[in-house]
């Protein structure tokens, strides 16, 4: 019953927030669209609970309060990413990966200072043409021994219809963005993917690129 009320209660505050709404804004959750706005009142912005949800969140009802809990970056990483060392094959079931090689490059975002490209290797292992991108793909990062987050320059075969069983071998071009004048080693490739077509996210991969 104190559950019911709860929600009641919660549903009322809704109400009266989305009546008092000074400003509306499309909501974009993990890269799809909501179908409830973010309002605006009192200076202040507001998301719908459910909305946090499908960013990740906890969210409960106890008694007369709302509880959400994140879980960290560290614990997700954890729970999700597939671990191997460069040159082995990983599967989530839907993809095989694996990275060839890793090289020393020039930052793909300036022209000109430090960066690295990693030749990766993607198989499909469904019976369907699939691309990275219809599979919810949220990108490459790239990792060095100082703790610097090398991103990825854009590249055309994340769109790339794949029959079942081919493959197509990628090279990323990774640079740190803000510009640095010096890099450390790489360290770990992360493969994320995101929720999408209603369905959860797949599993990513962190690859070890130490010898």
């Amino acid at each position: 019953m104190n559950r019911l009320l709860a929600g009641i209660a919660i549903a009322l505050s809704a109400l009266v927030l989305a009546q008092a709404a000074q400003k509306t804004y499309r909501l974009i959750v993990n890269g799809q669209a909501q179908a409830s706005p973010a309002i605006v009142v009192g200076g202040k912005t507001y998301v719908p609970l459910e909305a946090l949800q499908k960013a990740g969140a906890q969210v409960s009802l106890s008694g007369n309060e709302v509880r959400v809990q994140f879980i960290p970056v560290g614990g997700q990483e954890q729970a999700m990413l597939l671990e191997g060392k460069k040159g082995e094959w990983l599967s989530n079931g839907t993809w095989r990966l694996r990275v060839l090689d890793v090289t020393p490059g020039t930052n793909p975002f300036f022209g000109s200072g430090p960066g690295y490209v990693v030749r990766v290797e993607v198989r499909n292992l469904t019976s369907g043409r699939l691309s990275l991108h219809k599979t919810g793909f949220d990108g490459f990062q790239l990792l060095d021994n100082r703790g610097n987050k090398l991103v990825a320059a854009s590249f055309g075969e994340q769109y790339t219809d794949l029959p079942q069983a081919d493959g197509v071998v990628i090279n990323l071009r990774f640079g740190p963005n803000p510009k640095l004048e010096e890099i450390g080693t790489p360290d770990k490739l992360l493969v994320n993917f995101r929720p999408s077509g209603g369905k959860p996210a797949l599993r990513g991969f962190r690859v070890f690129l130490g010898d």
